[in-house]
């Protein structure tokens, strides 16, 4: 950091010196990228004390095998549904990261229900599930769609005769279970496990958060471009992203009203209140991951949005914030975005630098 620093103060002088214009914020620019080219425990202090710091995809855990082979099958079988027209994988599709193309995922009969379907890529990481976080356990999670009327309408007693009825499940569970007894416990373990097993590409952020544990700063600047991890600072101070989006899932896993109610109009959609019952919890919903952003095609809740610069200069001013109006005036119920938006200022240029390192996830 000396030199760097060194670096920048001779430039300066020669700034001075023969009259040559630079731009002060490249150079500010420039001394953040190179902040990053050190043992993490060495960078710039991040927005808020308070926040988990960001990190790369952990080691796969220890799965069985024949669980997940068995819940792969599962995954796949139209028959689960009410009229045998989707699968799991209907909606969680394996070109778009467990994903959909579309904002709206169809269920039986074309039903749409009104929140985009989240990926499944680290679903196992995650401590509360749905966008609403009404589910902490993948294995409960399996039953929400299969009797959700909107999605695969069906009932866990129909969905075990349907299996039971298939000779392929009864190999398939003495196999896995070592017994031919067929539940609805143990067909969304298996489901469950097949989930956990979905893999999580490397993305270069991986790499260079890899480069940078083994002090290989050569390598990490290899990695990530000097614009990228000029977005990664921002990413981590000015714009204060990391307060929400840390950790290897860049999510806090927590609930929050970002203003996208949509309170008394069109799309709304009152997030966690519909679970907890309690004013506060109006419009909050949980923190999307950004893994694998850049190739998604919509986003939040709902998935009314497409453009992420949209969606960063919308957080640069401090986020939506809906006001009351008439008979809202007095509404309990009014939502209140949440203080950790608060506005701040980029030029074109660290926009862009900020895009660039989102793209790494």
């Amino acid at each position: 950091m000396v030199k760097t620093v060194s670096r920048s103060l001779a430039a300066c002088l020669f700034c001075v010196v023969w009259g040559v214009h630079v731009n002060a914020s490249e150079m500010v620019n420039s001394e953040a990228a190179e902040a990053y080219l050190q043992p993490q425990s060495q960078w710039p202090p991040k927005h808020s004390d308070a926040a988990e710091d960001v990190a790369p995809v952990p080691l796969p855990v220890k799965l069985d095998d024949y669980l997940v082979q068995l819940g792969k099958v599962l995954f796949h079988d139209k028959g689960l549904s009410g009229d045998s027209s989707v699968s799991c994988a209907s909606c969680h599709q394996a070109d778009i990261h467990f994903a959909d193309h579309s904002k709206l995922s169809p269920g039986v009969q074309g039903r749409l229900g009104k929140r985009t379907t989240p990926m499944l890529r680290l679903v196992g990481l995650w401590e509360i599930l749905f966008w609403d976080a009404r589910i902490d356990t993948l294995e409960a999670l399996i039953e929400q769609p299969l009797t959700d009327p909107l999605e695969m309408d069906n009932t866990v007693e129909a969905a075990v005769t349907y299996i039971t009825s298939q000779a392929k499940y009864v190999e398939a569970f003495t196999i896995a279970y070592g017994d031919d007894a067929i539940t609805w416990p143990r067909a969304a373990q298996a489901i469950a496990e097949f989930m956990r097993s979905i893999p999580s590409p490397e993305r270069p952020f991986d790499l260079f958060m890899q480069a940078v544990k083994m002090e290989d700063f050569t390598q990490a600047e290899d990695v990530l471009s000097k614009q990228e991890r000029e977005g990664l600072h921002l990413f981590r101070t000015k714009a204060g992203c990391v307060q929400c989006h840390s950790g290897a899932l860049f999510s806090d896993q927590r609930l929050h009203n970002t203003g996208l109610t949509y309170y008394g109009r069109r799309f709304e959609d009152l997030g966690h209140f519909n679970i907890s019952g309690k004013p506060e919890d109006v419009g909050k919903f949980r923190t999307p991951s950004l893994r694998y952003l850049s190739e998604r095609n919509h986003f939040m809740h709902n998935g009314l949005f497409d453009d992420l610069l949209g969606i960063v200069r919308m957080y640069a001013h401090g986020g939506s914030r809906p006001k009351p109006r008439g008979e809202q005036v007095n509404d309990p119920l009014f939502p209140k975005t949440t203080d950790l938006l608060q506005p701040f200022d980029l030029s074109k240029e660290e926009e862009q630098a900020l895009l660039a390192f989102l793209r790494t996830l």
